[in-house]
């Protein structure tokens, strides 16, 4: 397997808000409730 970790750009931010919420939503990785918004998102990925 070949991952590649690239940084952070604006114009991955939907992608990855779909690919958080999903794990948000089950509930199974982490006990975070709320689902991210574009905004915070993008003041989450920023950090």
């Amino acid at each position: 397997m070949n991952i590649i970790v690239r940084k952070y750009e604006e114009k991955y931010l939907e992608e990855m808000i779909k690919i958080w919420n999903e794990i948000v939503e089950t509930g199974i990785a982490f006990p975070q409730m709320e689902t991210l918004s574009l905004n915070s998102a993008k003041n989450f990925f920023d950090e």
